[in-house]
């Protein structure tokens, strides 16, 4: 392959003047063999290295190419889409987590098809029996039912399956599970807060489904508070506006003593509401309460001086699942079943 930019530059822009690109004018440019081009086309990496899929995967993108039928396809009954469905489609989490799926599958011409369950059991197998009739490839599902058995009709029609951030009870090996850091996340952050003084942690959370990445959450603060003597409070706020939350802290405060009290916005919805109780109430952090909370991109930081956070990465968590299912696709799953995706801690000043 030669090495002359300018070289690849005229003989990209001199294909693309024409309508149609093959396979063959990709594998020239990238320096590869069809096959290996192929191979790239149909998620079959292999031992294919990284390198290698980059360089493929920009000549695709600097010509323009669209497979045919043909390059696409390795197995006559495969479809090359790919089913997605998440609980509540207006979260940015949900967005966030389609956007790493899509990144990792449309390169490798898998459609994608999304749908939303609304975080309702029945309007999810609703959206399993549509997919399933489409003869999916593979099916990515945040799940809003908590017993396996639900998902056996995936199994029976022999579609791979991996869940992402939630938790299925009694999920078999031959699926994948995505998840962050929950439990051991939540088990550090109370620590650290025992560490910084805080004798009081009051956890505010909505756990609208039994899967809920909330739950492993709620079990470690539950535990490590126990261990470390400390107090807990949670509010959970289904049903519960801003006013019942400003309400709720009122009172906490008010029987706190002289325990130093953190509230702990257990994912970034519930860390707006935390912010509009508190206005209510006049409330500064950390002058009266510290404050920390799961978040998914960041915008916290931006609040105040800033608040102290516990960063997800949901982009990170699609496209490993992403990766994982294609995986499956080609009868090479990964070794471990169980992937789990760091949080990181964005240090701030609201403890």
């Amino acid at each position: 392959m030669s090495s002359d930019p300018i070289r690849h530059d005229r003989h990209t822009k001199a294909m693309n003047s024409r309508k149609t690109i093959t396979i063959k004018e990709v594998a020239k440019v990238a320096g590869v063999s069809v096959t290996t081009v192929s191979r790239y086309l149909n998620g079959n990496l292999g031992k294919m290295s990284v390198a290698t899929q980059q360089k493929i995967q920009q000549v695709i993108r600097d010509l323009n190419y669209r497979p045919s039928a043909a390059a696409k396809s390795m197995r006559s009954d495969s479809t090359h889409i790919i089913g997605v469905i998440v609980g509540d489609i207006s979260n940015v989490f949900a967005s966030m987590l389609f956007t790493g799926m899509y990144k990792t599958l449309q390169p490798r011409n898998y459609s994608v098809m999304l749908l939303n369950a609304d975080n309702d059991a029945d309007a999810e197998r609703e959206c399993v029996e549509k997919l399933l009739q489409q003869n999916v490839d593979g099916l990515i599902i945040q799940p809003s039912r908590g017993n396996f058995e639900d998902y056996y009709p995936i199994v029976n029609a022999h579609t791979p399956l991996a869940f992402v951030d939630r938790y299925v009870d009694a999920t078999p090996s031959s699926v994948i599970h995505v998840t962050s850091d929950n439990y051991e996340a939540s088990r550090r952050m109370c620590e650290e807060l025992a560490g910084k003084g805080y004798r009081h942690i009051v956890v505010v959370s909505t756990t609208t489904v039994g899967t809920s990445a909330q739950i492993p959450r709620i079990h470690a603060i539950t535990e490590t508070a126990r261990r470390l003597g400390l107090r807990l409070s949670v509010l959970d706020l289904a049903g519960g506006d801003d006013a019942w939350l400003a309400d709720a802290l009122r009172a906490i405060r008010t029987t706190s003593g002289e325990d130093r009290t953190a509230v702990v916005s257990l994912m970034g919805p519930l860390l707006l509401r935390v912010l509009a109780a508190s206005r209510m109430l006049g409330l500064e952090f950390p002058r009266d309460m510290g404050l920390l909370s799961f978040d998914d991109w960041e915008w916290g930081e931006y609040v105040g001086q800033g608040i102290d956070l516990i960063l997800q990465d949901p982009e990170t968590i699609g496209r490993r699942a992403g990766e994982a299912l294609l995986a499956m696709i080609r009868k090479q799953p990964p070794d471990d079943n169980e992937i789990v995706v760091p949080t990181k801690r964005i240090p701030g000043r609201s403890l």
